[in-house]
C-alpha cells in the first residue's frame, strides 16, 4: 500500500513539474509546441504534432499584487492559442493538450 501511494505522489509531482518551464512536457501527447510571439500582455503558442487534437496555452501573468496562470483560447492542432491579460506577461508558459474541446 505504501509503495502504491508513494508512486502516485511521485507521478503527480513529476507531471506538474513537467508542465511548467516554457515548453510542453516531453511526455505530453501534444508536441511540437513553440512560442510564436509575445507582448507585454500576451503570449502565443503554436503546436503542430502529437496525438491530442486540441490544446490551450497557459501564460504566467503578474500584476503589482500577484501572479497567476491565465489560459488562452482553445486551438486545433496546427493552430495557435493566445493568452491575454491586463497584467504583465512574465515569460513563463505551458501547454495542455486534450482530445475533446471540454478537456483543456
Amino acid at each position: 500500500m505504501t509503495k502504491k501511494i508513494l508512486s502516485s505522489v511521485a507521478g503527480i509531482a513529476l507531471g506538474a513539474a513537467a508542465l511548467i518551464g516554457g515548453t510542453a512536457s516531453p511526455a505530453a501527447a501534444i508536441s511540437g509546441c513553440t512560442k510564436t510571439g509575445s507582448t507585454a500582455h500576451s503570449v502565443s503558442v503554436k503546436c503542430t504534432s502529437g496525438l491530442e487534437t486540441y490544446f490551450r496555452v497557459y501564460g504566467y501573468f503578474c500584476s503589482t499584487s500577484s501572479c497567476q496562470y491565465i489560459s488562452g483560447g482553445l486551438a486545433y492542432k496546427g493552430g495557435t492559442s493566445t493568452a491575454t491579460s491586463s497584467a504583465y506577461y512574465s515569460g513563463k508558459w505551458y501547454v495542455k493538450g486534450c482530445y475533446v474541446t471540454d478537456g483543456c
